[in-house]
């Protein structure tokens, strides 16, 4: 992914990554940064994320702040997100969860309906 995608995701440290991870903000809807959470590099680095205490990550959709009008895209991990936004393709959420509770269903139906999302296409 290029250095701009980074940057304009907030995501990564001064090195661009922590401990071995990249740093992935955790934002509030309003995009305001809550926390960062560390996605592994490599498939042997378990749980492929980490989250900082007080930070519930069922609570949160990476990717919420940024969602516009139209078409929303749902992928499993964030990584993702970054690389389709790499790509030029925007409107792409990831849940930070391995399962999808209720709660978060609600919230992304929340989310569709305040954006005034027309569908929701799953990757």
């Amino acid at each position: 992914m290029s250095a701009e995608t980074y940057k304009a995701w907030k995501a990564g440290s001064p090195t661009g990554v922590n401990r071995g991870r990249l740093a992935l903000p955790v934002c509030a809807r309003d995009g305001t940064v809550i926390a960062y959470c560390g996605r592994a590099l490599t498939d042997q680095q378990q749980p492929a994320l980490i989250f900082p205490n007080g930070v519930t990550p069922g609570e949160h959709i990476f990717g919420a702040d940024r969602v516009k009008e139209g078409e929303l895209i749902l992928v499993r991990d964030p990584l993702d997100v970054l690389k389709a936004y790499d790509n030029g393709i925007e409107n792409v959420v990831s849940f930070l969860t391995e399962g999808i509770s209720s709660a978060q269903l609600q919230y992304l139906s929340a989310l569709m309906d305040e954006a005034h999302i027309e569908s929701l296409t799953l990757f």
